[in-house]
């Protein structure tokens, strides 16, 4: 399992996630843009936004922790518009099963934008 943590931070650098020292959009058309935010130094959100009855909705927004020396890149939250999911839910504790899911889910999502071509200039 932890390979997967290597491939998602392969895959965010491919994209250009980790390039981004603030705040960027990725557009592909016709497919939905890809709203990128770094939080920190090792903390970034990626999102997908579409309009629904006049509002923004992510579908999904993701923040993920990376591990810059490490090469590593692991999910922290999920949201979309039927809720949110945290990994972390307080200070030492994990569910394990939202970690599992997410990461599974992340590693899938990057290689579907990689394949639909989207990549920061």
């Amino acid at each position: 399992m932890t390979e997967v943590y290597g491939a998602i931070y392969h895959k965010l650098d491919v994209i250009g996630v980790l390039s981004v020292s603030e705040y960027d959009v990725i557009k592909n058309d016709p497919l939905m843009p890809l709203y990128i935010d770094r939080l920190g130094p090792d903390r970034y959100a990626i999102a997908r936004n579409r309009l629904v009855d006049g509002v923004m909705v992510p579908d999904p927004d993701m923040e993920i922790w990376v591990d810059h020396e490490k090469k590593f890149a692991e999910p922290l939250t999920y949201q979309d518009q039927k809720g949110r999911k945290v990994v972390y839910p307080e200070p030492g504790k994990v569910n394990l099963t939202i970690k599992n899911e997410l990461v599974t889910y992340l590693d899938h999502w990057l290689t579907e934008m990689i394949n639909d071509g989207y990549r920061r200039n």
